[in-house]
């Protein structure tokens, strides 16, 4: 309030300087308020200064001390000291990240995780810089070989860029060594992105490959699943067909006690869907199935007579899920069978004699088909590289779906571009 006039005079002081403390109060107010509105920024470095005298200061408890840096070892070494009110100096977040990728050369996880959760909880940190720090901390937890923190982290990135390809595909790189398929299905559910080109491919054959440890590990449904999403992600892919195949094969489900009938019946609904495309995929189809046809053989061996009377006893159900009738004078069909059925009696293990599967289902299908060697050597049509094994991507070219199997013709009776024997 201003000095009443009678006091100012009795005091005798001037009548102005009354009025004229109050002017400067208001607009010194006036100004603080506007200056906080226009430069927040400027208002927060001024509380974080005011701050550092309060009792309420900022506690840096996770990361006590300062960073320095030595000419002779360039990695950072944090130094404890006791913290004051007084003393604590702001640190530079470019010098904490600089810090924690130090501490990953070294093999410091634990503290480059403890350098990134600083940046994390830093009130100056920018959105980009957050990205960048979540991005690195799930690489240091996947380093750590903490898998669900690493997918989790990273999932919570996922969701803020969803569309973004490189964090997509390293989350999938972290669920390679052991897959999970609740959480491949969460990160396959997130990304938002393309799905089309040399991205669909990886991410197919990616599936494709944990689809197969799933199985292995007795998990059917888990591995039909991402066989789904892996033919989904490229439906003119072999590979993920075959796979899908595998997963959905009556032999690949968890129940011992299935009757004999349904599991003989199974084998040809396999066998259609192999002889399907064997006519789209240049007949390469049987070579690539060899983990099915070797399941197949195994089992028939143990059921060995029980087979045989099921496959005479069910003679026209059998030939009826394979349409032998319709192809049955097609010279591409009957060459498909003969060298299916080749594969699958080359993949009996240590029984030299001859089946008694075997020679009813060769005579079910009016063939004698001849043992078939899977070992050989297979060519890209690329670039025409040579491969002693199989795989899916060249590994001279880095194309994909290049290879095929190399016999000559005279070997096989088969034209050039199907291998059989070497």
């Amino acid at each position: 309030m201003p000095r009443p006039v009678s006091d100012a005079i009795a005091d005798g002081l001037p009548l102005w300087d009354t009025y004229e403390a109050l002017f400067f109060l208001v607009t010194g107010v006036f100004l603080g308020l506007v200056l906080g509105f226009l430069f927040p920024s400027a208002w927060r470095s001024f509380r974080r200064s005011f701050r550092q005298t309060d009792k309420y200061g900022f506690n840096k408890s996770t990361l006590s001390g300062e960073l320095k840096f030595s000419p002779k070892n360039p990695l950072i070494a944090l130094e404890e000291k006791p913290e004051s009110e007084e003393s604590q100096a702001e640190l530079d977040l470019a010098a904490i990240f600089v810090a924690a990728r130090y501490a990953v050369q070294e093999n410091a996880f634990r503290e480059a995780a403890a350098l990134y959760l600083q940046i994390l909880g830093s009130e100056k940190v920018s959105r980009t810089q957050t990205n960048k720090a979540m991005f690195e901390l799930t690489q240091v937890y996947a380093l750590s070989g903490l898998t669900e923190k690493a997918v989790e982290t990273g999932l919570e990135l996922l969701h803020r860029k969803p569309a973004h390809a490189e964090i997509f595909k390293f989350l999938l790189s972290v669920c390679s060594a052991n897959p999970d398929g609740r959480m491949l299905m969460e990160i396959l559910e997130t990304y938002s992105g393309p799905k089309s080109g040399e991205l669909a491919r990886e991410v197919t054959h990616f599936l494709s490959s944990a689809a197969r440890q799933l199985l292995a590990r007795g998990q059917q449904r888990e591995a039909a699943d991402l066989a789904k999403q892996a033919v989904r992600w490229s439906p003119t892919t072999l590979e993920a067909k075959l796979v899908l195949i595998e997963a959905t094969s009556i032999l690949s489900q968890p129940d011992p006690n299935r009757p004999l009938d349904q599991a003989v019946l199974g084998f040809f609904v396999d066998l259609a869907e192999l002889l399907r495309l064997s006519r789209s995929h240049s007949n390469r189809a049987p070579f690539f199935a060899f983990p099915l046809f070797a399941a197949w053989a195994d089992f028939f061996d143990k059921n060995d007579s029980e087979v045989e009377q099921v496959v005479l006893r069910l003679h026209g159900e059998l030939l009826s899920q394979i349409d032998f009738e319709a192809f049955a004078h097609d010279e591409i069909f009957r060459r498909d069978l003969d060298l299916f059925f080749g594969v699958l009696v080359s993949l009996r293990k240590g029984h030299p004699l001859e089946s008694r599967w075997q020679v009813a289902m060769a005579t079910l299908v009016s063939s004698g088909p001849k043992p078939v060697r899977v070992e050989t050597f297979f060519w890209c049509q690329g670039c025409s590289a040579m491969q002693r094994y199989f795989l899916w991507k060249c590994g001279s070219c880095g194309r994909w779906d290049s290879l095929a199997p190399w016999a000559s013709a005279s070997d096989t009776g088969l034209d050039g571009r199907l291998a059989s024997q070497n």
